[in-house]
């Protein structure tokens, strides 16, 4: 029997796929941004450059990842939904095959809002783990054991310096003279304006990146000397908004030269009437509340901001590779890099993400590496999705996906027909990791339910097509997106009422519905005939 392999998990949140230098579009401007160690990365593995999420959000995202369902199956399917404690999950899975499991950094597959409507005094503080209130307000102190397949856990909650978490404890209780200048009043605003943009005024060493490489590197130390392998997540809250970084990283790029956004004059008059909204207004949405009308100035300070806080994240990753490298870890260790979604950053008029399903909030980061089992030196545009993620970890692990019921009815058999529609959606990645084939799928499939304003869009990428159409479309409706992404890489021209366009159109529609049915799924699985 061969050796499992280790797993590390590095996640960002907010990260573009074109947010590092190996995978920048060589159709856009150049750019200065520098990502030596994620560069590295994937010059020993396998970059995935067309690799997309199945949700363009933080809670659906990650219960995504963790899961390997649609949202349609684990029910997160916006944010502000708890994922049900009750679905299995990778991380468990692996956990019960031998796998030591932790997380350090930012999980969000729970609210970390107040819940609307309650007095959280009222509340029970384990029902609300990742609360910020709860935290802030010293009712917890850390997450339950095991906490989704976790077997052990080190928090951070939120984005920015300020809030309760772990990291906040450690400050407070080895750094207090840090704290005092840990939150946005002690932060310097941008000097252009730019909203939600400033300077930490504290060293790097106590920001919460250098935190989370510094106690993966100690967890990572300490499974070297085990005979366990491990399964180690570690998720960083940059370069998620609020766009800020300590210095050097926050005047690391120079305002004058970031590349311009992609987008073109009159082009919402183009595209569904929302995006003008979240263009011209601070339209609350699931995902932001920002308005995108701003100065050419503000949006180059807000870039520059985060491609620092990128290259923040970068030294922190080529410190836990060192890590790896000198444990000898890093032949038998699977080292995933990619993020929870992207931020627009500018395109078609509009920043951080939304109801609006374009390549820079859809298309992520995918690096995987493994010296022991991947050639090194790939670069692959084959479509790829979080899907995909967990049933290749099992893959790779030498284990079936979990099986989705109460624990009283695992063994018992099912129909081929229930077992199918009981089985994980995505593709395993291995045949294309390994080289053995050069894609496992055609067709992607993103959807996403906005409810504060009443959207539900739902997306298919393909090889050379992306369509976006709105739930609730009876044939009349006037608005969609249809982009021929081979020809207009930008998404600059919108075919939805082109009509030499329409035989694709339904084409794609059709195509779809059949994607949707494919990838459902019948949770929980049946406890009795009645």
């Amino acid at each position: 029997m061969r050796e499992r392999p280790n797993f590390l998990i590095i996640l960002t949140d907010q990260m573009r796929g074109d947010n590092m230098r190996c995978a920048w579009r060589d159709w856009r401007d150049d750019t200065p941004l520098q990502t030596p160690n994620l560069d590295r990365l994937a010059a020993g593995g396998a970059l995935l450059t067309r690799a997309y999420v199945n949700n363009p959000l933080c809670m659906p995202s990650r219960s995504t990842l963790l899961t390997g369902l649609t949202p349609r199956g684990h029910n997160v399917r916006t944010n502000g939904i708890d994922l049900d404690p009750a679905f299995p999950t990778v991380t468990g899975t692996l956990a019960d095959v031998g796998y030591r499991t932790h997380s350090i950094g930012k999980i969000h597959v729970r609210v970390a809002g107040e819940p609307i409507g309650v007095d959280p005094e009222t509340l029970d503080p384990r029902d609300f783990p990742e609360t910020r209130w709860m935290w802030s307000n010293r009712k917890t102190s850390s997450l339950p054991t095991p906490y989704y397949g976790f077997a052990s856990t080190e928090l951070t909650i939120g984005h920015g310096p300020g809030n309760v978490d772990n990291h906040y404890l450690w400050l407070e209780r080895e750094h207090p003279d840090v704290l005092p200048h840990w939150n946005r009043q002690a932060s310097t605003p941008a000097a252009s304006g730019a909203e939600q943009s400033y300077r930490i005024n504290v060293p790097p060493e106590y920001h919460y990146n250098t935190w989370i490489a510094d106690r993966s590197i100690a967890y990572l130390q300490d499974a070297a000397n085990q005979d366990q392998p491990f399964m180690l997540w570690a998720s960083f809250p940059d370069p998620h908004h609020p766009y800020a970084a300590p210095d050097p990283w926050f005047s690391m790029y120079d305002r004058d030269s970031i590349p311009a956004p992609t987008r073109r004059d009159n082009e919402l008059d183009d595209l569904p009437p929302h995006m003008r909204l979240m263009y011209e207004t601070d339209q609350w949405t699931s995902g932001r509340r920002i308005a995108t009308k701003m100065p050419d100035e503000h949006m180059r300070e807000i870039t520059a901001i985060t491609f620092g806080m990128v290259s923040f994240i970068d030294e922190q990753v080529g410190r836990m590779l060192d890590a790896l490298d000198e444990l000898g870890l890093a032949k038998n260790t699977v080292v995933v890099f990619t993020a929870d979604h992207g931020d627009l950053l500018g395109d078609h008029w509009l920043l951080n993400k939304g109801p609006f399903h374009f390549d820079g909030m859809l298309n992520i980061p995918s690096i995987w590496r493994w010296p022991a089992g991947f050639p090194a030196g790939q670069v692959s545009q084959s479509l790829v999705s979080h899907l995909d993620i967990p049933p290749t970890l099992l893959d790779l692990a030498g284990e079936d996906a979990p099986e989705y019921g109460p624990p009283f009815m695992k063994g018992v058999p099912q129909p081929e027909a229930e077992r199918q529609m009981a089985s994980l959606p995505g593709r395993s990645l291995t045949p294309l990791l390994t080289g053995a084939a050069d894609s496992v799928q055609d067709a992607i499939v993103i959807e996403n339910d906005e409810d504060y304003i009443g959207l539900r869009l739902r997306t298919l990428v393909t090889d050379s097509h992306q369509l976006t159409v709105y739930v609730g479309d009876d044939g009349e409706q006037e608005y969609g997106e249809l982009f021929d992404t081979r020809q207009d890489p930008g998404q600059l021209q919108n075919l939805w009422h082109d009509r030499a366009a329409q035989g694709l159109k339904r084409e794609l529609k059709a195509r779809l519905m059949e994607e949707l049915i494919r990838t459902d799924n019948r949770m929980p699985r049946r406890q009795s005939h009645a």
